[in-house]
């Protein structure tokens, strides 16, 4: 009887205990980024509460945490289920879980700093509620599609204060998000923001900031973009001491320089000293070392991605520095507030003005001879908002180097004679660059974004030369020789270019456009005359051709989130290329591949397909900007290259530290080069197609990247192993040989340590392999015929050098380091700005380049090592006002 009792107390005890449960039913629960299936499998298991949905319509998948205390179970599914767009009901004994109804609004605008209206690129719009976001694009604007409860979304830019900012209706809503800039480095530290590095297909790309250039420590005073790119994993500097950039194994006319969307075709100043991009007006700079999206072409080895600041659109402010080698001016404001306004930077070296009386007496140019090298640039920029939906900006660059050597001098004859002799020489070296651009940006809804660019831009380079001796007291006949030459080149390119950023749901953003480019390439005019007494005028001038082309390109890219865990960027950028009524045509895929693994790391793939349709010739025996830019023809083809890249990467959850390693592989055919033994002149003919070989190339390696972002004490360390090599029919064999600025190891480590308010210190160290060198094997002594126009003591042997293989030997390798201090103070509404560096601080020789010298002693050849950059102090100071 009791049994009978127990059992029907048992069967009526547990059906109370499955419908116990109600709305007001206390929940305590804490898990950290967890599924939402499994937090419901916690609170069943708990509670008995039961969960009923189907996986194909509710997305359980979404990571979620929750820590909560006796919380009322109506409240819990709310804060669980509101923002994910997920509906719950109870029915008997379960909670049924549908998808809610008209469930996502999409919410668009611009993010700018709010005090100067300048567009921020690159900030993060994120709902931490559903882990979803985005990323301002270029122009500062963004689109996110998210849940229609969501309650706020938080913005966050580094440098600038994070904003929570609440959505008060469901509706789709333009929202422009205004950052306020920190004044402390503890306000920057975002512990909420998206990890990066993990979320993005993206790899091979790397992000810098104007604080980054502007705190590196300086040569000569000057902060310089492309510097800093240098200290960056696969990308090698070329020559000790100048800014010119090799990516992963490429050679200089394989980068895309773009300045706010304009090609750049020469990017330094100053022999390759400087780079022609003054850090006042950058506003930020992508690189891209592989992994290329659709949207770039007609380049092989990297894009340099540079936007320029809009203007402050509401106060007049500027920056005057001055520094050991040059000058210059920042001014900005509005034209009309809120709605237009300006930016203008100039700058200038002075160098030929304090050393004018220094340089004339050391090169023995005379009394009225002068020697000068300057440099100067200037960027303006033009911004204005006709409507919510319409904007319109207007930039451009200008800049020149100039050298000239005038000598003008009377003197004795060396041999003995009476005679006296009146010299007259000049040399003028010069080359500059142009850039114009027009954008118009355009939304057309909260989803689709457009932008149209007009540009233009231009790359030229001139020498002249004027040569006049004169015998003097000559009785009969006066000796004369007078000669004259010139040699320039040129190439402009016009374009027309519209692109689009359409995002129709979280899971796409979708990229798609058009551009349309005409080029105009003159390669190479020289003329040259030569009056004498023993000969007739001799006048020659060729190769007065313009050569013209069209390229034509489409493309379109979707960054597609499979799902959380997998994300898939699939792009084609299709290209034409019309020359000399020849038509080339290709098809360049692009694919990138995210998976996420355990704790967090992201595993990443890259294939990509690149397609270049002009040349740069490119003479090895000078270190003068006399490179020559061609179009493809018949007989010389564009350049083509495969990349596969493979890393990993992990942003750590608290946002300081990044982590990246990757590892690439990339081949290149028609690449070309001069044949042995052609100086630049010769090869300034119609004919230059005659004058070059083709070959191939390839390049391969792995690059590690550590960097602390936040904090008062921050840096990098890049490390870089590779091989780049090239194979040409008829030079060393045909056999492969190491390309020119292969170097096997580079590593680079920059540090800055803020004390206080008011310094920042800086240093930074690198280290790289010796540059490839090709040395005689032999030698053989050539007697030559007396020449009629030297004297006879100067008819000595000919020494003959024998060459066999290629860039068998290695310089000697390079190491250095530099120092930076930074002092600021803001005083009276003016910002002081006291910047000293050490540029090479231990005196290292490293070499520039190599040269046989004639031992006196021994009367033997020895190889001697020519450095050109010792310990080099600078000090420069600027106001902000």
């Amino acid at each position: 009887m009791m049994r009978k009792v127990l059992l029907g107390l048992l069967l009526t005890w547990l059906p109370l205990q499955v419908f116990a449960w109600n709305w007001r039913t206390r929940i305590s629960l804490s898990l950290n980024d967890q599924p939402l299936s499994a937090i419901c499998e916690k609170i069943e298991k708990e509670y008995g509460i039961h969960f009923s949905y189907s996986s194909d319509v509710v997305k359980m998948s979404r990571r979620m945490s929750i820590d909560v205390d006796q919380m009322p179970l109506r409240r819990v599914m709310e804060l669980l289920f509101s923002e994910n767009g997920i509906e719950f009901r109870r029915i008997g004994d379960q909670l049924v879980l549908t998808a809610s109804k008209a469930t996502t609004r999409t919410i668009s605008g611009y993010v700018e700093d709010a005090l100067t209206g300048e567009k921020l690129i690159g900030a993060t719009i994120y709902s931490p509620a559903l882990r979803v976001g985005t990323t301002s694009n270029q122009f500062g604007f963004y689109s996110l599609t998210t849940a229609r409860d969501t309650l706020s979304l938080l913005v966050t830019y580094t440098g600038y204060s994070p904003a929570q900012i609440p959505l008060k209706d469901k509706e789709n809503r333009q929202l422009h998000v205004k950052l306020g800039p920190s004044n402390t480095l503890q306000e920057v530290e975002v512990t909420e923001t998206l990890p990066q590095l993990q979320e993005q297909t993206q790899m091979s790309k790397v992000n810098l900031s104007v604080s980054q250039i502007k705190n590196m420590p300086r040569m000569l005073g000057e902060a310089d973009v492309l510097r800093t790119i240098q200290a960056m994993p696969g990308v090698s500097g070329g020559m000790e001491g100048t800014s010119g950039i090799h990516v992963r194994g490429g050679s200089p006319d394989q980068n895309l320089i773009l300045l706010d969307n304009t090609p750049v075709y020469n990017s330094t100043h100053l022999f390759g000293i400087f780079s022609v991009f003054n850090p006042d007006i950058i506003k930020n700079v992508d690189l891209y070392k592989g992994a290329f999206p659709a949207r770039y072409g007609g380049r092989l080895s990297s894009v340099v991605d540079i936007s320029m600041k809009d203007g402050d659109m509401y106060k007049y402010h500027g920056e005057v520095s001055l520094g050991l080698l040059a000058s210059k001016i920042m001014v900005e404001g509005p034209i009309k507030k809120g709605k237009t306004s300006f930016i203008l930077t100039a700058r200038r070296t002075y160098a030929d003005l304090i050393m004018s009386d220094f340089t004339k007496r050391e090169l023995n140019l005379g009394e009225d001879g002068e020697f000068f090298a300057y440099f100067y640039d200037a960027n303006i920029k033009i911004n204005h908002i006709f409507s919510p939906k319409d904007r319109l900006y207007i930039s451009a660059y200008g800049g020149q180097d100039n050298m000239s050597l005038n000598r003008n001098m009377t003197f004795d004859s060396m041999n003995g004679t009476a005679k006296r002799y009146h010299e007259e020489m000049r040399f003028r070296l010069g080359w500059g660059n142009q850039a114009y651009a027009l954008r118009w940006n355009h939304i057309f809804n909260p989803r689709l974004f457009s932008n149209v660019t007009l540009n233009y831009s231009q790359f030229y380079f001139i020498t002249e030369y004027h040569y006049k001796h004169l015998a003097l007291d000559t009785p009969a006949i006066r000796e004369s020789d007078n000669m004259f030459g010139r040699y320039m080149s040129k190439v402009q390119n016009a374009s027309a270019k519209i692109d689009f950023d359409y995002k129709p749901n979280p899971k796409h953003a979708v990229k798609f456009g058009g551009l349309a480019t005409w080029h105009i390439f003159q390669p190479g005019i020289t003329s040259f005359n030569n009056v004498s007494d023993e000969q007739e005028l001799t006048d020659t001038a060729y190769n007065n051709q313009t050569s013209k082309g069209v390229e034509l390109s489409l493309y379109a890219e979707d960054d597609w989130k499979i799902r959380d865990s997998v994300h898939l960027n699939l792009g084609v950028h299709t290209s034409g290329f019309l020359v000399n009524n020849r038509f080339y045509f290709s098809v360049q895929p692009r694919l990138g591949f995210r998976y996420i693994l355990p704790k967090r790391w992201a595993l990443k793939l890259s294939y990509t397909m690149m397609t270049q349709y002009i040349h740069l010739l490119t003479n090895n025996a000078t270190f003068l900007a006399t490179d020559l830019w061609v179009a493809a023809t018949d007989k010389v083809p564009p350049m083509f290259s495969t990349q596969v890249a493979l890393g990993l990467a992990k942003t750590t959850n608290d946002g300081k530290y990044e982590f990246s390693a990757e590892g690439y592989y990339k081949s290149m055919q028609n690449v070309i080069e001069y044949v042995e033994n052609l100086d630049n002149f010769n090869s300034a003919t119609s004919s230059w197609e005659d004058q070059v070989i083709q070959g191939r190339g390839w390049s391969y390696g792995a690059e590690l990247f550590l960097q602390k972002k936040q904090g008062n004490f921050r840096g990098w360390v890049a490390y870089t192993l590779a091989w780049s090599q090239r194979s040409f029919p008829n030079v060393n064999n045909g056999s492969i040989f190491p390309y020119k600025y292969d170097r096997r190891h580079e590593l680079e480590v920059v540090l800055t340590q803020r004390l206080g308010k008011k310094w920042e210190l800086s240093c930074q160290w690198q280290y790289s392999t010796g540059m490839p060198l090709t040395l005689p094997t032999g030698s053989y002594e050539q007697i030559t015929d007396p020449s009629p126009h030297l004297p006879p003591t100067t008819n000595d042997p000919g020494q003959v050098d024998l060459v066999q293989d290629r860039n068998t030997l290695r310089m000697q390798e390079v190491h250095r380091l530099d120092l930076g201090a930074t002092h600021t103070k803001t005083r009276k509404g003016l910002t002081y700005i006291l910047n000293i560096s050490l540029y090479n601080v231990y005196n290292q020789q490293n070499p520039f380049f190599y040269y046989y010298k004639r031992n006196e002693g021994t009367q033997k050849r020895e190889l001697t090592m020519m450095s050109i950059l010792p310990i080099l102090p600078s000090v420069s100071y600027a106001l902000r006002f």
